[in-house]
């Protein structure tokens, strides 16, 4: 994934993806602080090499995982 940030809207809400640690070595996983809002709701790792639709898709499934685990919030 070549980009350091990226904006995507779930479910009508706009969540931003910021890289804050890069690879240490080729093929690693980088790490992404996820923020709604401008409030930081976790973090959640991604390998490096993924396109942009993959890493998409990884975004929307990790949001459908927090908010199954957590439930609706307001």
């Amino acid at each position: 994934m070549r980009y350091r940030t990226r904006s995507l809207a779930w479910h009508g809400q706009a969540f931003r993806f910021e890289r804050i640690k890069p690879p240490s070595q080729r093929f690693q996983d980088c790490t992404w602080a996820v923020s709604r809002q401008g409030e930081f709701i976790g973090t959640m790792n991604c390998a490096e090499e993924i396109t942009t639709n993959e890493f998409d898709h990884r975004c929307n499934q990790w949001l459908a995982d927090l908010f199954r685990e957590t439930g609706p919030t307001a």
